[in-house]
């Protein structure tokens, strides 16, 4: 009784194993499959534009400040204050 017992506790720890082997092995597959690949890479390079824009925006921003500051200190008209406008 002790050994059929043991048994089926095995063989079902295998079965299990087994089967998330299997799950994991063709969720793998399924990812590297062209048509994912290829969704994956627009998704991705969609959302570097956005922070690539984000960045952009950011950094023009840091840059007028910076330069109102600097002509600020430096007694230097703009653009706009030597044209009269």
């Amino acid at each position: 009784m002790k050994r059929a017992f043991t048994l089926a506790l095995g063989l079902g720890a295998g079965i299990v194993v087994g089967a998330y082997v299997v799950r994991r092995l063709d969720d793998a597959q399924r990812a590297v499959q062209p048509t994912n690949l290829a969704g994956s890479a627009g998704r991705a390079a969609a959302g570097f534009g956005e922070r690539l824009k984000a960045a952009t925006a950011e950094g023009r921003v840091a840059a007028a400040e910076r330069e109102a500051e600097l002509r600020g200190r430096f007694d230097v008209p703009g653009l706009r204050e030597t044209l009269g406008a």
